[in-house]
């Protein structure tokens, strides 16, 4: 009994040196990281991340069960501060990025999507907020380059096919809402499998909006700044994620296309001038605002949208003039509301 004893006081103590080992690890990878993002010069900044041999890993909402565990809780809390800052820094590098000439801008983008990569091998809440907003600011300054008369640069096709090697899809949202949650309703395959009305009131349901929730969340005010970031806010992540995937897998390769394809371009070219260069063409792959994007259609919205006041905004580092202080607290309290509602009901 007592060598028994013995044994399993002994694996017990391996089990506790293992477990501070682990912590110290991490801990170690959250300096590092944190290491990183704290320089003045951005581009420092993502030569540092680019070269950490730490993973990023998931890094989850405030609200996410792993903040049960003081221990997980204080690294997450770290890893969030870490995005935090990551984030500010890329608002101050998207004002350089825009004024560079189109070599330059490329290897600045190259090197955005290096990092992008980075966040998205653990895939997590936070780290699709970080993804979506390395892939805005790429988007928001490549789209107002492809609308600029002249030649197009060759290297803008890398950037255009490298942004589309993300795309977002209901099973990811499925499987994001299932994470934060922790309530699974149904297997991936049978998302997969549902209609795209089902697949809307499937996912709505889980994160507590049954109706449009990518169109018109009921949590619009946290679209903008780093407030999805501060909170748990699903359904204005899944409408930037949304919007993005659209952006990017129907909208920039089709006014690429039309660019390679209209010698006498305008940013005015009407309707009719865009009909007659891509003639008939099939169906773009489907994206989540549209099930059958054809090029015609996307070339003439995105021309459209980029002439718009709303465009810079798709850049979501500061609120719309209509976001009023008055509208926002509004929002707030219908917020706080609504998530009362849910952990009463979840007790």
């Amino acid at each position: 009994m007592t060598m028994r004893r013995t044994k399993v006081v002994g694996f017990v103590g391996v089990l506790a040196s293992v477990a501070i080992i682990v912590v110290g690890a991490e801990k170690d990878g959250l300096g590092n990281w944190r290491r990183a993002v704290s320089t003045n010069d951005f581009k420092k900044t993502l030569t540092a991340v680019k070269s950490l041999q730490e993973d990023w890993p998931a890094v989850h909402s405030v609200k996410h069960k792993e903040n049960k565990d003081a221990e997980k809780a204080l690294l997450q809390t770290g890893y969030r501060d870490v995005a935090r800052t990551f984030l500010r820094g890329l608002e101050d590098y998207e004002k350089t990025l825009r004024e560079m000439p189109p070599e330059a801008f490329c290897e600045g983008a190259n090197t955005l999507l290096d990092v992008r990569s980075r966040f998205m091998k653990h895939p997590s809440y936070v780290n699709y907020f970080l993804v979506d907003s390395i892939n805005c600011i790429i988007y928001v300054n490549l789209g107002e380059r492809l609308i600029k008369a002249g030649c197009v640069p060759t290297c803008y096709d890398k950037i255009v096919e490298r942004l589309a090697e993300f795309r977002c899809g209901w099973s990811l949202f499925y499987e994001l809402a299932n994470g934060e949650y922790d309530a699974k309703q149904m297997s991936r395959a049978e998302i997969d499998a549902l209609s795209i009305e089902d697949k809307v009131n499937a996912i709505g349901n889980m994160v507590g909006q049954k109706q449009t929730f990518f169109i018109f969340p009921q949590d619009m005010h946290n679209l903008f700044g780093l407030r999805i970031l501060e909170k748990r806010s699903l359904t204005a992540l899944m409408t930037r994620l949304a919007m993005t995937d659209h952006i990017i897998g129907a909208y920039l390769p089709s006014v690429l296309s039309y660019r390679r394809k209209a010698p006498h371009f305008t940013l005015t070219d009407s309707w009719g001038q865009i009909r007659s260069v891509f003639g008939d063409e099939p169906h773009l792959p489907a994206t989540l605002w549209d099930a059958q994007p054809r090029a015609a259609s996307a070339t003439r919205d995105f021309l459209e949208y980029v002439r718009s006041e709303n465009w810079r905004q798709r850049l979501g580092f500061s609120d719309p003039p209509n976001f009023t202080k008055e509208f926002i607290e509004g929002q707030e309290r219908e917020e706080a509301e609504r998530e009362a509602k849910r952990e009463a009901e979840q007790k």
